[in-house]
């Protein structure tokens, strides 16, 4: 067995799983594992952050662009504690980030002598928002306990794991023995449920089937078109899952979300006069779907990771408790060359149910329709789209067109703010041929503006659309409607010059009032391939953008 230290195991355990890129900021708690790293920079590379809260958003972009787990760097008290708003996120939006964190020296614990940056109980300060996390007490347990974490990314919900590994482990020796990366069992859905669910399936004469967040994490897309064409089903996606079925498919009927920030939506009552909905990886937050009105019929087959979740907001006929792109495959394999398809009538009625979805967005939200129309018809089809929890984020939810898994990103989880740029930067690390486009808000985007200097320092070049209207638009809207417009307080921000801070990191932004200027600013900006701000002034908010 090699002879490692603490740090070498930890960047050797990662290799073996196939890891190529960390995030992180280096800190004096760390520097035994990053000057392991050190030697591997031509296998393993490093993008560091300015904010721990931004390092652990890019984490999460780089997961949900490429489908590998994103991996965290930070180290003890401080530092660990500035990423917990991007845990928090990557857990309840099931997204595997691993974050790899220090603590103190062992000589230190439970002795209350506040050494530098000691936390009271940071390992409990972290089970709040992972799956899973432990502390590392000897240099041979690191393989293990990273082999453990990978393994959990692929057959539980993906969430994110933290390890905690005390500092004076990372320059510590021991003879350790290298694992090399499993191939864990993929969860499949028990036989007789799945037959179950079947025979529902063949039976029903107008089924549905609801795409979730798991299917966008974990795969499934192709699985299931196919069982969509097949059966002639109509297809809907759920808050976090827009993109995985394309949304330019004839069975599909795009996002299933309705009412408050998302317009009025008449799927939300139609998909109540089918006599089946297949639900296939949505955990069903109570926030965007029984929360805001939306009915779905008395049968249901719902495919889950977390089974625990199944039956909160919606009964299930039929739970399964797997992965969803294992059932559909069992499903298809089971149904072979059948004819099972549900016929014209039911066809013609998704056809009729997509013009009026298309009309009622152009009645209700004519200019936001056209300004993601004009989004779209410059963006390449594999665009990647990060966005903030902001007034243009919920229009793109029902008017922006996805066509791919993973091009859509967005807190779905938390809905905090600040994600979308940073995430973008990990998206752009991810997948570096894609173009990436941040949609932010003023508001938003200063949460964690500081990753200019990143996207400057690693030559990283994902394209920014902001909306300015000055304000937290969200809030001001609600606050307006909830106590009147003379008692708005507290939404309105005074702003920068948004160009001069992308000019001063050498990057380039230009600003524009109409559509038409969005549209060809955004070509250009996409086009060059650099990082380029588009800044779109809204003084009279989204909606008044012509």
């Amino acid at each position: 067995m090699p002879k490692l230290t603490g740090g070498q195991t930890v960047i050797e355990s990662l290799k073996a799983q196939g890891v190529d890129t960390v995030f992180g900021i280096i800190s004096v708690h760390n520097l035994d594992l990053f000057d392991s790293l050190f030697g591997s920079q031509d296998s393993l590379r490093f993008i560091g952050g300015r904010l721990e809260l931004g390092c652990g958003f890019m984490a999460d972009g780089y997961a949900r662009a490429t489908g590998k787990p994103g991996i965290l760097f930070t180290s003890t008290g401080p530092g660990a504690a500035d990423s917990m708003g991007a845990i928090g996120e990557a857990y309840f939006s099931g997204s595997p980030v691993l974050e790899i964190t220090t603590n103190v020296e062992q000589e230190f614990f439970g002795k209350g002598k506040l050494a530098t940056h000691e936390t009271k109980d940071q390992l409990g300060m972290f089970e709040a928002v992972t799956d899973w996390n432990a502390m590392i007490n000897e240099v041979e347990s690191i393989p293990d306990n990273i082999t453990e974490a990978f393994d959990r990314f692929q057959t539980r919900r993906p969430r994110p794991i933290e390890l905690e590994i005390p500092t004076n482990l990372l320059g510590a020796e021991a003879d350790v023995e290298m694992l090399t990366a499993r191939q864990p069992e993929i969860p499949q859905g028990d036989p007789n449920q799945v037959e179950k669910a079947l025979q529902m399936l063949l039976k029903a004469k107008r089924p549905a089937i609801l795409v979730g967040e798991e299917v966008q994490m974990l795969g499934g897309a192709q699985q299931i078109i196919e069982l969509a064409e097949k059966l002639g089903a109509a297809v809907v996606t759920s808050d976090g899952a827009k993109g995985a079925f394309p949304e330019d498919h004839a069975q599909s009927l795009g996002q299933v979300m309705g009412n408050r920030i998302w317009g009025e939506n008449p799927v939300q009552e139609w998909l109540g006069t089918c006599d089946l909905v297949v639900v296939l990886g949505s955990i069903l937050p109570q926030r965007s779907t029984v929360g805001i009105g939306l009915k779905l019929p008395k049968d249901m087959i719902h495919v889950l990771l977390d089974g625990e979740a199944i039956g909160k907001n919606y009964p299930a006929t039929v739970p399964i408790v797997a992965n969803s792109q294992a059932v559909v495959q069992q499903w298809l394999d089971a149904i072979g060359d059948q004819d099972v398809h549900k016929g014209k009538i039911f066809q013609d009625d998704i056809a009729s149910m997509k013009g009026e979805i298309h009309s009622k967005l152009q009645e209700t939200w004519g200019n936001e329709l056209r300004v993601y129309e004009t989004v779209r018809s410059v963006a390449p089809r594999n665009t990647i789209f990060a966005l903030d929890p902001a007034v243009a984020a919920s229009r793109a939810t029902r008017c922006l067109e996805i066509y791919e898994p993973r091009t859509y990103m967005h807190p779905h989880g938390w809905l905090g703010l600040g994600f979308a740029f940073p995430a973008a930067v990990g998206a752009k690390v991810g997948k570096p041929d894609s173009p990436v486009v941040c949609v932010t808000g003023d508001g938003g985007f200063q949460y964690n503006f500081q990753e200019l200097a990143t996207c400057a320092q690693y030559g990283i070049h994902p394209v920014v659309l902001m909306f300015n209207d000055n304000a937290w638009g969200v809030l001001k809207s609600f606050q307006g409607d909830r106590f009147g417009e003379n008692r708005r307080f507290a939404t309105d921000l005074v702003n920068p010059d948004f160009v001069k801070i992308f000019e001063s990191y050498g990057f380039e932004g230009t600003k524009v009032t109409t559509v038409k200027e969005l549209g060809k600013a955004l070509d250009n900006a996409i086009s060059s391939g650099k990082t380029h701000l588009v800044e779109v002034q809204t003084p009279d908010g989204f909606g008044a953008l012509t």
